[in-house]
């Protein structure tokens, strides 16, 4: 078979409007999610309803207005889900695909990188090593992988901030624009 200059980039970037529009249609789905969770929420506070119930000890048992934010917080986290997962899906998507152009099983990232370049193949050298960065920190959730990434991006943090303590993870903020870029 005779190989069409441009081929694999043309496939390649086809795959990628793929996997795109599956980010667009999830992330949609649970935007509309989130927005109806979010109005449930404003018209049972805005009724003026309290159904809050105690135990003798005072304990909280039931609340309409907790169950309510409580599908808030769920549909707000699963965009986070759908976001991260679609980082890892379109890094792996790479990782693969340029195993596959360069007939090479390397692991090393910087190493690949390199290999796919001498093939004279264009590669966003930032933007593929922030996704990697990203991709290694949802993967392994560590400092020295988090202070790359916050070195390089701190943007992508809660606030900008530099979070403490062994898990990073947590803090990483990935916005829909993160995702397509």
């Amino acid at each position: 078979m005779v190989e069409i200059p441009g081929i694999r980039a043309f496939q390649f970037e086809m795959d990628i409007e793929r996997i795109e529009a599956a980010f667009d249609a999830s992330i949609a789905a649970m935007e509309q999610s989130y927005r109806a969770a979010e109005d449930a929420s404003d018209r049972y506070e805005a009724s003026g309803e309290d159904d809050d119930e105690y135990d003798e000890d005072g304990t909280l048992v039931h609340s309409t207005r907790g169950n309510l934010r409580w599908q808030v917080l769920q549909a707000s986290q699963a965009q986070s889900v759908i976001r991260e997962a679609f980082v890892t899906s379109i890094f792996h998507f790479w990782e693969t695909s340029a195993r596959y152009w360069t007939g090479s099983d390397e692991r090393d990232f910087r190493m690949l990188r390199r290999t796919v370049r001498k093939l004279g193949y264009a590669v966003d050298g930032d933007g593929l090593t922030l996704l990697n960065e990203v991709n290694n920190l949802l993967k392994h959730d560590n400092v020295e992988t988090g202070e790359r990434l916050f070195d390089r991006a701190p943007q992508r943090f809660w606030m900008g901030k530099r979070p403490t303590g062994k898990h990073w993870r947590r803090a990483l903020r990935l916005s829909d624009d993160d995702v397509k870029r």
